[in-house]
């Protein structure tokens, strides 16, 4: 090892000896040191050379995964929009079927009502007014108090005639009818099956 210190300080006075020699030396260290950055600097260039290029095959890979996902997208909303379309002509003629149903019901329990009114004040009016005595008769309705024999004045009890009744009636078997609507509407199941 000696001998390596030795050699090592023969070499650094034959250098010293002469500024040439210190400025030739000099000039290849630094030539060597330039080799060895150039070299590195092509490495790291072509390092990111390889990663930009990675970079945008990737890019170009996720633009292609949205545009088939837009894609995707736009036929997405192209069907439900059908979807939506269907089920909504499907819930139209639902409620259209239950609807003529209801209107159907509501013109036979009207009629059947009326019916009833009519046989129920023909009975009234053979028994004399007395069906507070009956009990409404067969049509199950209330009684219907008779006429008092003297004059109504303000403040007595009010009396009904047909026209009254009948509306009463109407509006009866109307709100019913409006229930049973409502019930069958709200039966239908609006979202798609």
């Amino acid at each position: 090892m000696s001998w390596a210190i030795t050699l090592l300080s023969r070499a650094v006075g034959w250098v010293a000896d002469r500024p040439g020699r210190m400025l030739v030396v000099a000039l290849v260290l630094l030539f060597l040191w330039l080799c060895f950055a150039v070299d590195q600097a092509r490495d790291l260039a072509e390092d990111r050379r390889v990663q930009a290029a990675t970079w945008q095959a990737k890019f170009v890979e996720q633009r292609e995964e949205m545009r088939k996902f837009e894609g995707l997208v736009r036929e997405a909303r192209i069907e439900a929009a059908r979807l939506d379309r269907e089920n909504d002509a499907r819930v139209q003629a639902e409620w259209a079927a239950k609807f003529s149903e209801v209107k159907h019901d509501y013109q036979v329990d009207l009629a059947s009502a009326r019916a009833r009114l009519s046989e129920w004040l023909r009975d009234d009016a053979r028994a004399g007014g007395a069906s507070a005595v009956r009990g409404g008769g067969t049509a199950q309705l209330s009684a219907v108090s008779p006429m008092p024999a003297r004059s109504v004045r303000a403040g007595d009890g009010p009396a009904l005639d047909a026209a009254d009744l009948d509306a009463i009636t109407v509006n009866s078997v109307r709100l019913i009818g409006l229930i049973e609507a409502w019930d069958r509407a709200a039966s239908i199941n609006v979202n798609r099956p």
